[in-house]
């Protein structure tokens, strides 16, 4: 599915700096190791490692990693692998940071949550970032249309966030934190949006698409433009030092 929108994906807006920032402080640094899980096309993997982080970018889609490392900066190192977030063969003990980002919902909480619990070196940090959109005309009109054009546009309930962290840091109470997104979207980027969307892009076809499409382009219209807003949540929670 996720091979099907390598390109749209890639075009999504950018983190706020504020979030970089914030992950850069919980791993410890520049030169701490960082594993991004469920990586994607790179959004959260390339500006840490820009920053200094040692990531590794795990991503089981193949056409997304073509495509982070299609992105990766000349003189930005990072190390991109092809593996599931549930198996990612990394060495264990090793990570300062690990990190899942908009990805919950496609992970088992399960069998992540052990991984992560192997990967995570003493005083290591899991971090979850959950994104919904935010309460705003635009983007509450269009939540109405995609749940319309596709009822199964649902989030995944925040339930398996606390099965991941009890697994993965038994007993530890993860902090919660708010970071706000915001873009303004010009006529292919309101497109490419909605081509990224897995309930939309892979789901529709053709027709119900552009149908959307039009409809979404309406309510732009009607409430001043394609403003992109999401709330992200970031929850964290550090493995206790032996």
């Amino acid at each position: 599915m996720f091979n099907r929108v390598a390109e749209a994906y890639a075009s999504r807006p950018p983190y706020p700096e504020a979030l970089l920032r914030r992950l850069l402080a919980l791993s410890g640094g520049p030169g701490q190791r960082v594993a991004d899980l469920g990586a994607g096309t790179g959004h959260l993997a390339l500006p840490l490692a820009a920053l200094g982080l040692a990531v590794t970018a795990v991503e089981p889609a193949r056409a997304m990693l073509s495509a982070l490392r299609a992105r990766r900066p000349e003189g930005v190192p990072l190390a991109a692998i092809h593996a599931r977030a549930e198996e990612t063969h990394l060495p264990g003990g090793s990570f300062a940071l690990v990190l899942l980002a908009d990805a919950l919902q496609w992970v088992d909480p399960e069998l992540t949550g052990r991984e992560v619990a192997r990967l995570l070196a003493p005083g290591g940090v899991l971090a979850v970032v959950l994104a919904r959109f935010a309460r705003t005309p635009f983007m509450e009109g269009l939540a109405a249309l995609l749940l319309r054009a596709n009822p199964r546009a649902r989030g995944r309930p925040a339930e398996a966030a606390r099965e991941l962290f009890g697994l993965a840091v038994p007993g530890g109470v993860p902090a919660v934190e708010t970071f706000r997104q915001e873009a303004r979207l010009d006529g292919a980027g309101l497109r490419a949006l909605l081509a990224s969307l897995s309930y939309v892009g892979p789901a529709l076809g053709p027709a119900a698409f552009e149908r959307l499409l039009g409809e979404a382009e309406a309510l732009a219209r009607r409430t001043g433009g394609a403003a992109f807003g999401r709330e992200l949540t970031l929850r964290w929670c550090a493995r206790p030092r032996p």
